[in-house]
């Protein structure tokens, strides 16, 4: 009896061992799955990531190869327009000097023509320095002279050259007050034809004459027997008589001190 209890306590023993150790092996093989699950879940994951992130590398790729594309287009453009603005900066430098140069020569051109422009003036007519005075001033004043621009000096020489021409193609009437050898100064009606002659005569036509031009400004000589035919040309000139010839003398020029009698 004592050994049969000996042999069922053994036997139970062996069985609470094998238990235990299925128990173990069950743990453990569970264990193992969970990881093994978990290992095939984290590179399924993976895989997947990699597929959508090699599909992003693949466009970034294409998009890199066309940027560079683009790039190597944008260089060989830049050099082509790199050696185009060289070519026109070469370009402009020899405009600039060219202008530079024309400058120079127009500025030169111009100090003479204003050199003889005073010279002249001194002959103009009274009448007509006196609309040119503001003009006049910018040639006769250096300080005013040398602070315009040389396009303005010029308009300044081509207005007074224009007035000048168009006040000597045409028959001018002026009213003007000078003196005469008398001392005596008087208001007169004076017809200028052109600027090369001009004839005088007071209101009441009994002081009349003629002029002519100097370096010395306009001269006045006195002839009363004149009178009568200036009348008649003043009054041609202003619309009140018909249209007729005139016997007025043309003096013979006087010459200048500078030039020799012929």
């Amino acid at each position: 009896m004592t050994l049969f209890k000996n042999r069922f306590t053994i036997l139970a023993l062996a069985c609470a061992c094998s238990f235990a150790s299925a128990q173990t092996t069950l743990k453990e093989t569970r264990k193992m799955l969970e990881e093994w699950v978990d290992a095939e879940k984290l590179i399924s994951e993976e895989d997947s990531g990699w597929k959508t992130d090699k599909a992003v590398l693949k466009d970034l790729t294409v998009a890199l190869r066309a940027e560079i594309v683009q790039l190597d287009t944008n260089l060989a453009k830049s050099a082509e327009e790199a050696v185009g603005i060289s070519r026109q900066r070469t370009e402009l430098n020899e405009r600039k000097l060219s202008a530079e140069k024309a400058a120079e020569e127009l500025k030169a051109g111009l100090v003479q023509i204003e050199r003889e422009l005073l010279l002249s003036m001194d002959a103009f007519p009274t009448p007509m320095l006196e609309r040119l005075s503001s003009y006049q001033e910018k040639l006769t004043n250096a300080d005013k002279r040398n602070a315009l621009p040389l396009r303005d000096r010029l308009e300044t020489c081509v207005t007074i050259l224009q007035a000048a021409h168009v006040f000597n193609e045409s028959v001018n009437l002026e009213r003007q007050e000078f003196r005469l050898d008398d001392g005596q100064s008087r208001e007169f009606h004076i017809l200028y034809f052109g600027m090369s002659i001009a004839y005088f005569v007071n209101e009441s036509g009994t002081v009349a004459g003629y002029g002519t031009p100097s370096q010395r400004g306009w001269q006045w000589e006195r002839k009363d027997k004149l009178s009568e035919e200036i009348r008649r040309g003043v009054a041609i000139r202003n619309k009140r008589a018909l249209p007729a010839f005139l016997r007025l003398p043309i003096p013979a020029l006087k010459p200048s001190s500078s030039e020799a009698p012929r």
